[in-house]
């Protein structure tokens, strides 16, 4: 997977002087050696370890080389050139094969991966071990997305919005720095659009965007139109094998009055159809964002429903061209959860205007271009009725299918992924790349994280 010369310039400038030179095109190439293990669950029961596909990508250059495991699971690159690399490894073992292994019942083509990022390949070090795991390429998944909002009159609109991010692995994770990102796409079903910036289902071609240099703008890339941050230092957010965070629009309690920004109260008719959010783990808050992007005018008004609960951390704020975190209610939306490999998340990609603009004025909102080879997890969802639905914007190759709740905007459901098995007690939730598939309609949404808030 390539990325655009602008990208590669970008993130290289964030490297020091010495990594400059350990980089350099004098290097002299090496060979690379990649096993596969399995995790301890399974290492045991003799699953295969040939045809594993084995990818490896230079962090600089963006150059991606792919190979299979032989027999003993092992890929064999060679004259790679010294480097910082990702190196990820998948292979699928059928549904029967597992089962009679295993002695454990699944409903599905059970997936291993492994991901390594920014690993150092030098002549001393060309030998390197990837442990699979079960589930996607980084192991954070979507846990539950509370996108539908409650009633417009009698709940809580869309102020009581929240996301679920779920620890899929058997090792502890750290939630630092991990962003979530909501994804600018065209929002409506029409067919008779300008040619210029479109493609053949009507959704954008960033091919087309001024100042677009890469012809795999579509495929390599999704463009943000906003970038939120778990802030963290590198290990200050453990999150254990089976755990979650609720990541909340307005970290309070919805079932309750509150105070608005404009001093105004907030009232809720009937308690019963929203949630209390206050024990939410963050909270987005943006008005401190939007004030400094105002050039601190003493004209800026704070977006009156974004309060801020301050027992409740922030999300940094790196870019939004909305007031708040505000999923759409109806189901025109798609998010992903990533980590930038070392770039900084605001500065470190590049930004583009929308396709169908062909003048960038100081006023056109930019959307931020994201490599799709740092995409942990993605869910897109789409509306109800079919007729009703916007073009795809997730490529396939993060999700190959929407999803939706059951009932539409509106009626407290949620979206929680299936648990796929249960293994001394920590559920392991389905990941096939296809929301459709992979969630089911929770009748109202549960921010509790307990056993509750699961499905099966």
């Amino acid at each position: 997977m390539k990325r655009s010369l602008y990208l590669m310039m970008t993130i290289v400038t964030g490297f020091c002087a010495c990594q400059k030179k350990d980089l350099g095109s004098t290097a002299t190439p090496v060979n690379l050696s990649v096993a596969i293990e399995y995790n301890s669950e399974v290492s045991s029961i003799g699953l295969r370890k040939d045809s594993a596909l084995v990818r490896i990508t230079n962090n600089t250059s963006g150059t991606t080389k792919e190979t299979y495991t032989n027999i003993n699971g092992v890929a064999s690159f060679e004259s790679i050139t010294p480097g910082h690399y990702t190196i990820t490894a998948s292979i699928s073992i059928p549904r029967s094969t597992y089962q009679q292994l295993s002695g454990t019942v699944v409903e599905q083509d059970v997936a291993f991966n492994g991901n390594i990022t920014n690993e150092s390949i030098t002549q001393q070090q060309t030998k390197i071990k990837v442990p699979l795991v079960t589930g996607r390429i980084g192991n954070w998944v979507f846990k539950q997305i509370y996108y539908a909002g409650s009633n417009t009159s009698s709940g809580a609109v869309f102020r009581d919005q929240f996301f679920e991010i779920y620890n899929n692995s058997t090792d502890t994770l750290y939630a630092d720095s991990l962003c979530f990102a909501q994804l600018i796409g065209v929002n409506n079903t029409s067919a008779n659009y300008p040619t210029h910036g479109y493609l053949p289902n009507n959704q954008f071609d960033w091919t087309k965007s001024v100042g677009m240099n890469d012809a795999n703008a579509n495929t390599n890339y999704v463009y943000a139109r906003a970038v939120f941050m778990i802030p963290g230092t590198g290990k200050q957010l453990p999150v254990l094998p089976g755990k979650s965070m609720v990541i909340a629009q307005t970290a309070l309690d919805h079932t309750a009055p509150y105070y608005l920004n404009d001093g105004t109260m907030q009232q809720i008719t009937n308690p019963a159809l929203t949630i209390d959010l206050s024990g939410a783990d963050f909270e987005a808050y943006l008005v401190d964002y939007k004030r400094a992007e105002s050039g601190n005018s003493p004209t800026f008004n704070p977006y009156k429903w974004d309060v801020d609960n301050p027992a409740v951390p922030n999300l940094k704020v790196f870019y939004s061209t909305i007031n708040d975190m505000i999923l759409e209610n109806t189901g025109r939306d798609a998010f992903v959860l990533y980590k930038t490999g070392g770039a900084d998340p605001k500065t470190g990609f590049p930004f583009f205007a929308a396709p169908n603009i062909t003048t960038v004025l100081p006023t056109t909102n930019l959307y931020q271009q994201i490599p799709v080879q740092l995409v942990i997890d993605a869910v897109e969802l789409q509306r109800v009725t079919e007729s009703s639905r916007v073009p795809k914007r997730l490529p396939n190759s993060l999700d190959a299918g929407p999803t939706n709740v059951s009932g539409g905007e509106y009626t407290s459901q949620s979206l929680v992924r299936k648990t796929a098995r249960s293994v001394n007690g920590r559920r392991i939730l389905q990941d096939t790349n296809n929301s459709a598939n992979d969630f089911v309609t929770r009748a109202k949404a549960d921010p509790s994280k307990t056993d509750a808030s699961f499905t099966y």
